[in-house]
């Protein structure tokens, strides 16, 4: 078979077209660090990378679900804290006011506090995470006091108060009103809500109630006031039960973050593997096409014929 010139040429051209594009794609992972550019070039990297990419967002969203379960716990916490320190002191005014020395008027003013006490446990029973309300279960939408009946509450000094009133719930005192919980890892969910009737229930705040009614009655003796210890050494005690309940998911909450950190930390390594380039090898490629597509270069010059022109010169 006769070659011709023009075969040369053509030649030449599609082996020249065919470099430059295996320099345009090393450059490519060069400039863009991973090893393909589109799935058709790897099939297999690319299937493997959509896995590895949603293992890595799937663990990014159970750290952000971990994050807010925490912060919510957090806010709780230190809701419950205070709720405990108030009755803590309304413990200590009615110790101060079993005092038989104390006359009704000095009685008066201790109610007084111990009243802005209960108020301000109602308010903390209204605590809201963002715009959420984190103490009347799956009703997050809606408060769990009605402040303005909980003062009626208490000014009502009658055996016959009835405690569902302060509730916003059309039924009254809560019960069991659902529960919050968070999924912070594959199959594994975290409660972050305390249930309202554990911790604002009717036993604290008709507890409270009568001791502010004995409070302000002048028959009321020394005796009577002490007797009532019992009952806010019991409000405390659950109190702190209940805390140590959401310590315990807090500390587990930790460790499931420790455990979703490291496997974020493996699933991005694997997917690194599977995807980016070896920065020196692939400069190293590059250098070596360049210098073929030189040689190259210079090797169809010297190939294709000299021209009229280039006797001209």
């Amino acid at each position: 078979m006769r070659v011709t010139q023009t075969m040369l040429t053509q030649t030449n051209l599609k082996h020249l077209s065919s470099s430059y594009n295996t320099l345009a794609r090393v450059q490519e992972q060069l400039i863009s660090g991973k090893r393909i550019q589109k799935a058709s070039e790897d099939p297999v990297v690319a299937m493997q990378g959509i896995r590895y990419r949603t293992e890595v967002r799937e663990v990014d969203q159970f750290r952000r679900n971990v994050s807010e379960a925490t912060s919510w716990m957090d806010l709780t916490d230190s809701t419950l804290n205070e709720v405990t320190e108030a009755v803590k002191r309304i413990r200590e005014l009615t110790t101060q006011a079993a005092n038989d020395t104390y006359e009704s008027s000095q009685r008066a003013i201790i109610k007084s506090e111990v009243d802005q006490l209960i108020e301000h446990i109602g308010s903390l029973a209204n605590s809201k995470a963002g715009e959420k309300y984190i103490y009347n279960g799956t009703k997050t939408d809606q408060p769990l006091i009605d402040i303005d009946n909980l003062k009626a509450y208490l000014a009502d000094s009658s055996a016959t108060a009835d405690v569902n009133t302060i509730y916003t719930d059309v039924a009254g005192a809560p019960t069991t009103t659902g529960k919050i919980e968070f999924e912070v890892s594959k199959g594994i969910k975290v409660q972050v809500n305390m249930q309202p009737e554990t911790i604002f229930g009717k036993e604290l705040f008709e507890g409270l109630h009568k001791l502010t009614t004995m409070l302000n009655d002048p028959a009321t003796g020394g005796a009577d006031l002490s007797a009532e210890l019992d009952t806010l050494d019991t409000l405390g005690q659950s109190l702190i039960t209940e805390r140590a309940e959401l310590g315990a998911r807090a500390n587990r909450l930790e460790l499931v973050d420790n455990r979703l950190q490291d496997h974020e930390i493996i699933a991005k390594t694997i997917m690194s593997d599977n995807e980016d380039i070896d920065v020196e090898k692939v400069i190293m490629e590059l250098k070596s096409h360049e210098t073929v597509h030189r040689a190259a270069l210079s090797a169809g010059a010297r190939i294709i014929q000299p021209t009229l022109l280039d006797f001209l010169r």
